[in-house]
């Protein structure tokens, strides 16, 4: 069957959504340049719902972030940005998702085990809470990031058991 004719049965079947994004290749299109732009569309995606986060849209900016991720599966700082979004949302336990998916993902993303900690320690669970937020406390500190590094410690105080 060609692409064509699978294209037309998954959309008569309702099997691709309006909404997605997703370029189709060409037959001279490689799967490497599919590839590509499939994470500058999800690139896109993410710029637009950090713009939306940034102005108190949180929904959108989630939903952005959904669909950036529906392109792009393996971006760890899209999980992290939409766990961020759930957790201002009060969600943590889609912000916990979000971050553990993000740390799957590269588990030297000091700001996921943070968030994930500070989402954790807000649903009672100040070990774990205080455990993550350690690890993002000496990754900070491994990547030079002395700020994050300092404020990290100083939550951990707070919250500590």
């Amino acid at each position: 069957m060609s692409l064509q004719a699978l294209i037309s049965v998954a959309m008569s079947g309702g099997l691709l959504l309006g909404a997605m994004t997703a370029a189709v290749a060409s037959p001279n299109e490689s799967s490497e340049q599919l590839l590509l732009s499939r994470r500058e569309q999800a690139q896109t995606l993410y710029q637009q719902g950090v713009l939306q986060y940034e102005k108190g849209d949180l929904e959108a900016a989630i939903a952005l972030y959904t669909e950036s991720l529906e392109l792009d599966p393996n971006s760890a700082i899209t999980y992290s940005a939409r766990a961020g979004a759930w957790g201002q949302q009060g969600d943590n336990t889609a912000a916990i998702a979000d971050y553990s998916a993000a740390i799957a993902i590269d588990d030297d993303l000091a700001a996921a085990y943070g968030g994930r900690g500070l989402a954790l320690s807000l649903e009672g669970d100040y070990t774990s809470g205080v455990n993550d937020l350690w690890t993002a406390a000496q990754l900070f500190r491994q990547q030079n990031q002395l700020a994050q590094y300092t404020r990290t410690l100083n939550i951990i105080k707070n919250i500590a058991p």
